[in-house]
């Protein structure tokens, strides 16, 4: 069960609020192969943008994913053991050892999520997917409200669904987080099958959800209003604003954190890749840059009224509201305006997906391949930590590797690295295939690598289908994502399916 964070520390930055690093496992062996082991269509026929693995194991060993697209989300749970079902094409089912729990539709019909993230608790049991909420002839969940319902009618529901109270009593699954075109991010209890809370703040689609590796709370949002926001969970707060002064200059496709959680990466459309501190250790005196936001997330852990009722009847001003109590801000969000490094020396064109890897960084742009490479520092800058607007920000490059993928010159395609050891590398692509990399091999670094490394596997996701779809239509591998495991790897299309393959460690 977890605990609610002890109160901070000012002599142990990050105690209370970063899981403790008790080190990392030996890593995994690379797979031989991957055999598929089953595909499934959703029924929605929509585009499907993304899918996400939950790190909570279910009761029996048994994983669960969701995938998102149009304004629909579906949970399945995977089987976890080897499966010897044929690929089938099911409407509502799933298919082989995939299969359907749980599936979600947005009130708004013109809502398309384009991201979705397990973190934070839900409240109650973990066993099983009890429906308690409310759903339709199909099984479906209806979740919001519909855009016919009057403004001020919706502004009044977001203010009531806000949030999760922080209690322990949250010890059940984890909960699914939503965004897309509306830039609302909707948080959904999967256990009790109901939308819990929303997140509202950006000013435009919501491109990518992540949440950090040492703290189940944090959520990362990145947007098409040029901005990347942290959010709190258990309190519904935002923490921080990432954008502004040196921040991006057009759409946030894609943020990742760095596997201690003390900072992430984003990229966009501006041809950018910045770095943002949340911890900044002890070289951040000023009470600014990431010592600021360090402060505001160790008071977002604390409680604080929400309602107007629990604050003083006092305005600022001194003067006396109706009712006796006053409007007040439950929580003063930091805006963060200075990365501490920034380059767009690594692409040419829009950046649409990158992902630490250890230290180094992997992006995607649109000229069919993707780049692994290294921020370079003076010893001046690496003292210095965190940027200011007194000085510039790094932006020096090593290049180590490149691997090239053909037909992937469309933008919104995203790879998968899988943390915390980095050490393959998937990606998708127009025609619907799927390539593995190996980052390195066991006892070497990357400057004994070849800088233009072949994949090992190539995964086709063509001719098992028939009927509504021809067998040998190409069609775009919008995203793959591996478990947290390494034993599975999950494809998502443009036509509705999902593939999910099998690692093959050993010859039979």
């Amino acid at each position: 069960m977890p605990k609610r964070p002890p109160p901070p520390s000012r002599s142990n930055r990050g105690e209370g609020v970063l899981a403790p690093n008790s080190g990392q496992a030996e890593a995994p062996p690379v797979p031989r192969k991957y055999g598929l082991r089953c595909a499934v269509r959703e029924g929605h026929g929509r585009p499907i943008y993304c899918a996400a693995f939950s790190r909570h194991v279910h009761q029996g060993g048994t994983a669960v994913l969701a995938t998102c697209g149009g304004p629909f989300a579906t949970v399945y749970e995977v089987d976890p053991s080897p499966s010897s079902a044929a690929p089938t094409e099911e409407k509502g089912e799933g298919g082989g050892d995939l299969a359907v729990r749980q599936v979600y539709r947005d009130a708004d019909d013109e809502e398309t999520f384009y991201a979705c993230a397990f973190g934070g608790r839900g409240a109650g049991s973990p066993a099983d997917f009890v429906p308690l909420g409310v759903v339709d002839e199909e099984g479906v969940v209806t979740i919001g409200e519909s855009r016919g319902r009057s403004q001020k009618r919706r502004k009044r529901q977001r203010v009531e669904t806000l949030f999760l109270p922080g209690s322990d009593a949250h010890d059940g699954p984890p909960l699914l987080c939503l965004g897309g075109t509306r830039g609302v991010i909707k948080v959904i209890d999967t256990v009790r099958r109901c939308l819990a809370g929303t997140l509202s703040g950006h000013g435009n689609d919501v491109t990518d959800l992540k949440f950090s590796p040492a703290n189940e709370w944090l959520l990362l949002s990145a947007s098409k209003d040029e901005s990347v926001r942290l959010w709190n969970l258990r309190g519904g707060v935002n923490v921080a604003v990432f954008a502004g002064h040196n921040g991006h200059r057009g759409q946030v496709l894609s943020v990742s954190w760095h596997a201690d959680g003390t900072r992430f990466a984003s990229c966009g459309m501006d041809n950018a890749v910045k770095l943002w501190r949340v911890f900044d250790g002890d070289r951040d005196t000023s009470g600014k840059g990431g010592g600021r936001v360090e402060a505001v997330l160790r008071r977002s852990f604390r409680p604080c009224p929400i309602h107007p009722s629990d604050a003083s009847p006092v305005d600022p001003n001194g003067e006396h509201e109706a009712g006796g109590a006053r409007r007040t801000r439950a929580f003063d969000t930091v805006l963060q305006q200075f990365p501490y490094f920034s380059t767009n020396k690594a692409h040419a064109n829009y950046v649409d997906c990158v992902q630490f890897a250890g230290d180094l960084i992997l992006s995607k742009s649109v000229n069919n391949k993707v780049v692994l490479w290294k921020p370079v520092f003076t010893k001046e800058e690496e003292d210095r930590g965190t940027i200011y607007s007194t000085h510039k920000v790094p932006s020096s490059i090593l290049f180590l590797r490149e691997f090239k993928l053909e037909h992937c010159n469309s933008w919104y395609i995203r790879f998968d690295s899988p943390s915390p050891h980095h050490r393959l590398l998937a990606l998708g692509n127009q025609v619907g295939d799927v390539k593995v990399w190996t980052i390195g091999e066991d006892g070497d670094d990357d400057s004994g690598c070849d800088p233009n490394q072949k994949y090992f596997c190539n995964l086709s996701t063509s001719g098992s289908f028939t009927g509504t779809m021809a067998s040998n239509d190409p069609c775009t591998v919008r995203m793959v994502v591996f478990n947290p495991h390494g034993s599975h790897l999950l494809a998502v299309r443009d036509d509705s399916t999902v593939w999910m393959w099998d690692a093959i460690f050993h010859k039979k």
